[in-house]
């Protein structure tokens, strides 16, 4: 059964714009890589020292890549904000983006922070960066609603 999940997390990797030819471009290829295999959808928002995430997939894929989440020592106070089932995919392809300084939200960060962030504000504010520009993406793994 398809679900969606709504993730965030903090990160000890550098997230800066430059960051990307290292730890934090490495943590992405993983995460692309996991996304293609399991064809899991979505998109993943880097943000000042936290991953905010919106996938989509088969119960079972989504709970292996939390599993992974969960064990890499990049990751940390990992929180599912959302876990439920959907009727159809909002996304077609798995894609990554970095906030702009116009959309940076303080109250949505410390929320996460104090871990009172709720799923909705999440995914709004990922579906928004996604809509200001994309770092990478894969190429379409399904067909969306």
């Amino acid at each position: 059964m398809l679900h969606r999940m709504v993730l965030a997390a903090r990160t000890t990797v550098d997230t800066r714009p430059v960051a990307l030819t290292s730890e934090l471009g490495s943590l992405l290829a993983c995460c692309l890589q996991t996304s293609v295999d399991d064809v899991l959808t979505g998109g993943l928002v880097v943000d000042a020292g936290l991953l905010l995430e919106v996938i989509e997939g088969r119960s079972g894929d989504l709970c292996a890549f939390h599993r992974l989440a969960e064990e890499d020592p990049r990751v940390f106070d990992l929180q599912v904000l959302e876990f439920v089932p959907v009727l159809r995919r909002q996304f077609d392809t798995w894609a990554v983006a970095r906030t702009p300084d116009a959309l940076v939200s303080h109250a949505l960060a410390s929320a996460i922070t104090e871990k009172r962030a709720g799923s909705f504000a999440v995914s709004q504010h990922v579906y928004q960066v996604l809509m200001h520009g994309v770092i990478a993406e894969t190429p379409p793994l399904c067909e969306a609603a």
